[in-house]
């Protein structure tokens, strides 16, 4: 049987807590025609390493079976750019996840922020977790899944690497990234909630409105947890589907 031709590529990008399996839930929800025409693929931290270690995992969706996820070096991704040169490359960032599809030189045709931010604003609850992570990780990781209303499965921890990345968002801004990508032609979509414990509402608008407004959108809000989109997809694909499925 012939395979579907691949006419977008997907990259995704999960938070701070969390790896690729985050996307199942997701990605299984997708029509068949949009799943075997796009191809998938995630930045891995590396946060649980025996899933998966630091690099990309790319999802294969069988016809009649579940997806499963191959992990592949980072590096894969230049050559991943070079062979898919002639489709749209979206990115759905969620959480921390969106800056880090910041730091990749895609040419982007749509950037998609789940519950994403591009600089964060509560340092005082950041620097406690820091505090209490550099002496007990896997509490702080539990409060913070509780938080989310959504935990994830582990059974090793690499610390200095879930240390490192919430360190990295006492100084996070990756504003000027994200005009770049804005300025190349990109579509931004965001998604944002009034309950949700991680990112409040306030700091989605500080990060997203300007840019919103400028290209005539407005931000989809909708009742939902952090982690919602790895719980509830249905919530967001009213809004979500339709943009995976005009290429």
């Amino acid at each position: 049987m012939k395979q579907p031709e691949i006419t977008q590529v997907l990259l995704l990008a999960h938070g701070w807590g969390y790896n690729h399996r985050f996307f199942n839930a997701l990605l299984n929800s997708l029509p068949a025609s949009t799943r075997n025409s796009t191809l998938f693929v995630c930045l891995e931290a590396g946060y649980f390493p025996e899933q998966a270690k630091q690099g990309l995992m790319i999802f294969t969706a069988g016809i009649n079976t579940p997806g499963q996820w191959v992990h592949y070096p980072a590096e894969v991704l230049h050559s991943l750019v070079l062979a898919y040169a002639e489709v749209p490359w979206l990115g759905l960032g969620h959480s921390l996840g969106f800056s880090k599809l910041l730091d990749f030189s895609v040419r982007w045709h749509s950037m998609l922020s789940v519950h994403g931010f591009t600089h964060f604003t509560n340092n005082r609850v950041l620097g406690r977790m820091i505090r209490k992570a550099e002496q007990n990780m896997a509490e702080v990781l539990a409060d913070f899944h509780n938080r989310c209303v959504h935990n994830a499965q582990w059974a090793t921890l690499d610390e200095q690497t879930l240390l490192a990345d919430l360190r990295s968002m006492q100084e996070l801004n990756a504003a000027n990234a994200l005009q770049q990508a804005l300025s190349q032609g990109a579509e931004l979509h965001a998604w944002a909630s009034n309950t949700d414990e991680i990112v409040p509402m306030a700091l989605t608008l500080q990060c997203f409105e300007n840019h919103l407004k400028h290209q005539n959108r407005t931000l989809h809000t909708l009742a939902s947890e952090h982690a919602g989109i790895a719980t509830a997809p249905a919530r967001y694909t009213d809004t979500l589907l339709p943009l995976l499925s005009q290429h």
